[in-house]
């Protein structure tokens, strides 16, 4: 186990999890990489999504974290499941790296929750959210997740999911925090002095400043052949400017049919207070 609480990091997608990860792993104490889909490994039937042998999975997460073969056997055999492997991986990473804590950001995080806290009670948990309408946008730009009806179910199967951890892990200041997007852009100085309060660490100004990362978004398309658009958007500096795209690019009538749905699944306050926040 870690010798400090860890600090798991998600959101729905879109909402700007890799930029915070990002700006937050520049913390000197701080050590964190790109997702690994922990909650997506079947250990038992030793096999990851869509069938991918467990071995073959995770040697290409350790491709990702320029960890060699070996050393993830390693931490293979030293396991018992998924949480006990992603321990010793992200410890691997931390020592590596000269820090003496681990942050993991994988989007899915939030829908995790109450393994992480049975595995980790000491868990800090960092929910980034972001204007829906701008989440929306970057889907479409993207064509993934379908239509304005796929989008607002998909954003309260996310968002629901931690509701109902709120209430049943009594989720509250000294393990939760919930971050929005547009205030870190917008005032990156005392978001991140409130993060680094929330996680107990000194304040360094490197959090608060980002200046583009473009090795990893050359290195998933060096191991992938893909290129990712949000790895993209984190090789450029920090910067405001896609806050408020989605008031462009969508319509009042797309919106109604979202918050619509949104209402009847019982979010609509949610939905609401983070529009708010947003703007």
């Amino acid at each position: 186990m870690s010798n400090t609480s860890p600090i798991f990091i998600g959101g729905l997608m879109r909402s700007g999890t890799t930029l915070f990860r990002a700006m937050l792993s520049q913390h000197s104490a701080i050590a964190s990489g790109l997702e690994t889909h922990w909650f997506d490994i079947d250990w038992p039937n030793q096999q990851a999504r869509g069938g991918e042998p467990l071995r073959e999975y995770l040697h290409r997460i350790g491709d990702f974290f320029e960890i060699a073969a070996g050393p993830v056997d390693e931490m293979m055999a030293a396991s018992d499941d998924a949480l006990s492997f992603l321990d010793l991986f992200m410890n691997f990473v931390m020592q590596r790296d000269g820090k003496r804590r681990w942050a993991e950001k994988t989007t899915g995080n939030i829908r995790h929750l109450d393994r992480v806290l049975a595995h980790w009670p000491e868990a800090k948990i960092i929910h980034i959210t972001r204007d829906p309408r701008d989440v929306f946008a970057s889907f479409r730009r993207s064509n993934k997740y379908g239509g304005v009806e796929d989008f607002a179910n998909l954003w309260c199967d996310y968002l629901g999911d931690v509701e109902r951890f709120k209430r049943e892990l009594s989720l509250g200041p000294e393990n939760y925090l919930e971050q929005q997007y547009e205030a870190l852009v917008r005032d990156p100085v005392a978001e991140m002095k409130t993060v680094l309060a929330f996680l107990g660490e000194a304040w360094e100004d490197a959090v608060s400043r980002f200046d583009g990362k473009e090795d990893e978004h050359e290195r998933v398309l060096g191991l992938t052949g893909h290129s990712s658009t949000t790895l993209e958007q984190i090789a450029k500096p920090l910067s405001g400017n896609r806050v408020g795209l989605g008031r462009q690019s969508l319509s009042d009538d797309e919106m109604a049919v979202a918050r619509e749905i949104v209402a009847g699944r019982g979010l609509g306050p949610l939905f609401a207070r983070i529009e708010a926040g947003a703007a």
